[in-house]
């Protein structure tokens, strides 16, 4: 059997994991034209990595680290803050998961309007690691390396952002 090509490899992991990646983009921005560059962006990176022949071990950890750098980077320069609808992700061609009857689209919908205001109301570096790990559902060994922290970090952030998140919860 052929051995998959540099080309073919980074194709499949477009196909992959683009999408994820804009969705985390988008959401972590709050600007979904935002979110679509730096998923772009995040790509070329990579390919320019894989390009110079440098090996790739963990492919998704390894688009998520470079995403959350342009994240910071992009945070660093612009202030604006708009909100990120899924329905439009939908409408532009991404796949958001959604449920199968309108009762259920309703309570989901109010239920990720929530959550997104109450991690809206975590601090950094909490949000990132509760959102990679809940809503990008990444392990912590995929955050740890995308993060380039333990993972023993990892588990504490994210049991910290949830006893937040819970707190909020009950306070709303």
């Amino acid at each position: 059997m052929a051995a998959i090509s540099p080309e073919e490899q980074f194709l499949c992991a477009y196909d992959q994991y683009a999408d994820a990646i804009f969705r985390h983009c988008a959401l972590r921005l709050r600007d979904r034209e935002r979110g679509k560059d730096l998923m772009q962006e995040t790509f070329m990176k990579a390919w320019e990595f894989a390009a110079s022949g440098k090996e790739i071990e963990n492919i998704r950890a390894f688009l998520y680290r470079i995403a959350n750098n342009l994240i910071v980077d992009t945070a660093r320069r612009y202030k604006i803050r708009t909100e990120v609808s899924l329905e439009d992700m939908q409408e532009e061609g991404f796949d958001v998961p959604s449920a199968e009857d309108a009762t259920q689209r309703t309570h989901q919908r109010f239920t990720q309007e929530q959550v997104m205001a109450l991690l809206a109301e975590i601090e950094e570096p909490y949000r990132t690691t509760v959102v990679m790990r809940y809503i990008d559902d990444l392990s912590p060994a995929e955050i740890a390396e995308a993060l380039e922290i333990s993972a023993n970090v990892v588990s504490v952030r994210i049991t910290r952002g949830m006893k937040k998140l819970r707190s909020l919860l009950e306070h709303s």
